[in-house]
């Protein structure tokens, strides 16, 4: 959802990417011009999509393992949940920043996402829960 948000953010802010990114390219290359600045934002964007759905498909093994009892995606879960909460207590601190919709979206989807993230680490954490991964350690 947090992917999502974002990029529908950064579209509706494309053309002042594009125009800075010529500003910042042209000023060395008088060759750039402006639709080379456009397609390359727009790949930027393909390349983050592709990037969040390989994270999902990493997300999703990640899922598989800990449903096999392995204590090492116990351990992956806790280190990348502790980043979310990281990342949702920041996200709270900048909602000053909020400009449209879609980043609004984006921040309450990190916010959502960290709080998820504490509630599955510390659910993880639980006497039966480490009783189930020390069982199934192989």
């Amino acid at each position: 959802m947090q992917l999502i948000g974002s990029i529908l953010a950064a579209v509706q802010q494309r053309g002042e990417y594009a125009q800075k990114m010529y500003d910042q390219v042209h000023a060395s290359d008088p060759n750039f011009t402006m639709p080379s600045a456009q397609l390359m934002v727009s790949l930027a964007f393909v390349v983050g999509v592709v990037i969040g759905l390989a994270l999902a498909a990493f997300t999703l093994l990640l899922v598989h393992q800990m449903v096999r009892g392995k204590l090492w995606a116990r351990t992956l879960l806790t280190a990348v949940g502790v980043w979310l909460v990281l990342v949702a207590v920041g996200t709270l601190f900048a909602l000053e920043a909020v400009t449209g919709a879609a980043s609004l979206l984006a921040g309450g989807a990190a916010i959502v996402q960290g709080v998820l993230a504490a509630g599955a680490v510390y659910l993880s954490h639980r006497p039966d829960s480490t009783a189930y991964f020390q069982l199934n350690r192989r």
